[in-house]
């Protein structure tokens, strides 16, 4: 029998409550369930969701094995990366659907696990949180993409810019131990990497990596707090990605796709919040000489009213589509192929620059 409704669970109360919140009300979905291991995340959230959001009857779960014997149809993962691939294994054995955040694995060996997991289960559904790829620019150059607007992609560019001013600089709470802590920025670059294989339908195939030697943060504990990576794809397009969380660059991410019959990119004179982007198109006369400014951001104009939480609106409708696909049984947009095509290219830039950026073939996803 159809469902009409699907009932969510959601584990890891820093981000998952935060993104949760944009959901509430929505007539197709509710929030069913609230785990976490941290009893203080867990009495915050409790307080905010029974309380102040009025959610009725739900539950709340400090550990994670009693959360999955509750009634939910899905689950929201949304703990430290390091947990995502042993949560989705226990949550699909349970029966439960699941949205995981990123990045889905953290090794080529998670990325085998994972890809067995989901197709042990078919009957349930599985979807990369990359809330990124719900970004209306992101779904404007996806569209222009197919209709052929841009041509064969032959050079593409991200960057994802995360920074404390250095004059702030203090001991960082958690300490050592937080996932943060020890990953390489470049390993997290699916922000960016993410939606340009989404619009291209591509694959990354081989990769060369570069690590700056300049440290910004005493207190981080790694040194590889920027990395540049230079991707060949399987299309025969170059990609470039720089994750920076180490220099004087505030917060941003800048996108750009160069193709054979047009061109666009990202504003970087303003925030991406209120950003438009420029373009060049063949079909558009004039446009060789001057790019237009394309009126899109992270919404639609006439998304405005609605408001812009969640990352311009992104996080809620990343969920609203992972339940859609529930309640119609269609393919998740960033399914579990997707999902690990964005992933390991940063895992195998990282192995790259503790070569010196010697070029390392990526492992196809397809061969897991």
């Amino acid at each position: 029998m159809k469902k009409d409704i699907v009932k969510l669970g959601v584990v890891g109360l820093g981000r998952g409550a935060y993104v949760v919140k944009t959901i509430i009300g929505e007539e197709k979905v509710q929030l069913r369930a609230i785990c976490d291991k941290n009893p203080e995340k867990l009495k915050e959230a409790e307080k905010t969701f029974r309380d102040e959001m009025k959610v009725s009857d739900l539950l709340s779960f400090s550990d994670f094995d009693e959360f999955l014997k509750s009634d939910i149809d899905a689950v929201y993962i949304a703990t430290d990366a390091i947990c995502h691939v042993p949560f989705v294994e226990k949550a699909m054995a349970a029966g439960k659907h699941v949205l995981s955040e990123i990045p889905p694995v953290n090794s080529v060996e998670e990325a085998k696990k994972l890809r067995a997991t989901v197709k042990a289960h078919p009957e349930l559904k599985y979807m990369a949180g990359e809330n990124c790829c719900w970004w209306a620019f992101i779904d404007s150059w996806k569209k222009m993409y197919e209709a052929g607007k841009l041509g064969e992609a032959i050079y593409a560019e991200a960057e994802y810019l995360h920074s404390t001013d250095y004059l702030k600089f203090e001991e960082e709470k958690p300490a050592d131990g937080h996932w943060r802590t020890f990953n390489p920025a470049i390993k997290y670059l699916t922000h960016d990497l993410g939606p340009l294989l989404y619009i291209l339908n591509d694959k990354c195939v081989s990769v060369s990596c570069m690590v700056p030697e300049v440290s910004y943060n005493p207190y981080k504990t790694i040194s590889a707090q920027n990395g540049v990576a230079i991707f060949k794809t399987a299309k025969g397009a170059v990609i470039r990605i720089l994750i920076c969380f180490g220099a004087y660059v505030g917060f941003d991410h800048n996108f750009e796709i160069i193709g054979t019959r047009g061109t666009v990119e990202t504003d970087k004179t303003k925030p991406l919040e209120d950003a438009h982007y420029f373009a060049r198109f063949s079909d558009i006369p004039g446009t060789l000489e001057a790019k237009i400014d394309v009126p899109v951001t992270l919404q639609y104009p006439e998304e405005a009213s609605v408001g812009a939480e969640g990352h311009g609106g992104a996080d809620k409708k990343m969920v609203l589509s992972f339940v859609d696909c529930i309640l119609n049984d269609t393919e998740p947009p960033v399914d579990v192929d997707l999902g690990i095509r964005m992933a390991i290219p940063g895992i195998i830039a990282d192995i790259s620059a503790q070569n010196g950026g010697a070029v390392m073939e990526i492992p196809d996803p397809e061969d897991f």
